[in-house]
């Protein structure tokens, strides 16, 4: 089983590093492939790692999460992203939705919380990789059946005989 890939954004290097080393990732079907400071560190990263899923904090130094997880939709729309913060407000929460962000949390972030999250959130990706190999599957098929089923409509337009009188 392959595990998906995971990079965790917070200015916070403790907020991170205690995350990382909470939660059993393999056993949620994750691992994490890096960790960022900020949402420019994490673009860049995100470029060059090509994550499944980016866990990031809200308010950040240079780049705040809500203004990655925008730039995360025009480069990667299908990419999950998880968004924790230390802030209940609605316009924060308002605008993640129009983000589509997959996840909306609020910190202090507990283990079971965003293991239960993860274990959604690899479901989901789970499910997507199923449809589009179904997808795929049925485009092989069709691709290999197109010779006889032109065959058949010849052989059938051939064969038959107009009905009526016609000018």
């Amino acid at each position: 089983m392959d595990l998906y890939r995971i990079i965790l954004v917070d200015d916070e290097e403790e907020v991170r590093k205690s995350i990382i080393r909470k939660i059993d990732w393999q056993a949620v079907g994750f691992t994490v492939v890096g960790d960022a400071e900020n949402g420019e560190d994490a673009l860049e990263k995100i470029e060059a790692l090509e994550p499944d899923v980016v866990l990031t904090d809200i308010r950040m130094p240079y780049m705040d999460g809500l203004t990655l997880a925008e730039k995360i939709r025009q480069r990667y729309p299908s990419m999950k992203i998880v968004i924790f913060s230390g802030y209940d407000d609605f316009d924060y929460a308002k605008r993640a939705i129009k983000l589509n962000v997959t996840e909306y949390i609020l910190k202090p972030v507990n283990v079971e919380e965003l293991t239960a999250i993860l274990k959604r959130i690899k479901s989901n990706l789970d499910d997507e990789i199923e449809q589009k190999r179904n997808v795929s599957l049925l485009r092989e098929n069709y691709i290999r059946s197109l010779p006889i089923l032109r065959d058949q409509f010849l052989n059938e337009l051939v064969g038959s005989t107009v009905p009526g009188n016609v000018l």
